[in-house]
Parts: C-alpha cells; sequence; structure tokens
C-alpha cells in the first residue's frame, strides 16, 4: 500500500516505515506529527485512486525525524581568456520524515511501534556522529562490518607507472 503526496511542491512516493526528505517545514518540532493532506493517487493491492487533482477524506501522517542540510552543491561562472570566475556554494535544508500511517477510501494502515523505535535510534546515531564530526576509520569500518556479520572488503594496491626520460648520448 502506497500513496503519493506533495509537499513542498514536490511529488512523494509514500510507503509505511518508508523515511521521505522533504523540504524544510520550519513549523515542525522534531518528535511532532503532521498531517499530510494533498495526497494525489492511493493505491492498495486490489485498485488505484486518482484525486483530480487531490483525494478527498485521504491523508498521510508523518513524524518529523530531523532536520539538516543537503551537501553543498557549486555553481561556477567563468569567462575564458579575462580571469573571472566566480564560485557559489548553496546547501538546501530539508527536514526528514517518518511515514506512520495512511489513510483513503475507508482503509488504514499503521507502523509497527518497533519500527518507529528503530528509525529514531539510527537518527540518534547519525546525530551522534555528526557532533563527533570525525568519519570512521578503515579499521573501525571492518570491526564494524565484522560485528554486524559482513565480510570486509578486500584491500586494492595502487600500482604506480613510474615514467623514465630515455637519455640520449
Amino acid at each position: 500500500m502506497y500513496s503519493i503526496v506533495e509537499t513542498g511542491g514536490f511529488q512523494y512516493r509514500a510507503e509505511i516505515g518508508k523515511t521521505l526528505k522533504v523540504p524544510s517545514v520550519a513549523e515542525a518540532a522534531v518528535g511532532s506529527s503532521l498531517e499530510l493532506k494533498s495526497v494525489l493517487l492511493f493505491a492498495d493491492g486490489e485498485s488505484i485512486s486518482v484525486g483530480t487533482p487531490v483525494l478527498e477524506n485521504a491523508s498521510v501522517k508523518v513524524e518529523v525525524l530531523s532536520h539538516d542540510k543537503a551537501d553543498k552543491v557549486f555553481t561556477v561562472k567563468k569567462k575564458r581568456r579575462t580571469r573571472y570566475e566566480r564560485r557559489h556554494g548553496h546547501r538546501q535544508g530539508y527536514t526528514e520524515v517518518l511515514v506512520t500511517e495512511i489513510k483513503a477510501a475507508g482503509k488504514s494502515t499503521k507502523i509497527d511501534p518497533q519500527a518507529v523505535v528503530r528509525q529514531r535510534a539510527r537518527i540518534a546515531a547519525l546525530a551522534k556522529q555528526k557532533e563527533q564530526g570525525t568519519p570512521l576509520t578503515r579499521k573501525e569500518k571492518i570491526a564494524a562490518d565484522i560485528a554486524a556479520g559482513k565480510e570486509p572488503k578486500p584491500v586494492r594496491k595502487k600500482k604506480f607507472l613510474r615514467k623514465t626520460a630515455a637519455k640520449e648520448g
């Protein structure tokens, strides 16, 4: 079961238990719940309901997990042969939300409470890592993979090519 929701001028496919990165919702505090009423499409296993433009009595409830900024996007202006070059960076803000409930056409589904706890723990761990400001070293990543039951990736050796100039004479 899923639905297509419009928020912030963009359309998202909302499924129970999935996280979405939507444009910043400044008035929403972390941990609060929002109800998105602009549901454009609702689909369960048997049927699909399409709104004109939105569905009546349909909504998607989401829980705000965090507010953050996306990676920096650089724009560059350059004019050749004039020594003119301008660089400008921009980080777009977003709000990460967790889809907790979908209601439409008399049907409703809710998320498992354990899934909510897992997503909150994931966000807390990411925030803690961000506060530390140091990325994991290769040894720490390998140790974490082994603890999780994964096999570490093999180390690739780099081959350096040495260019030698042939001496004449």
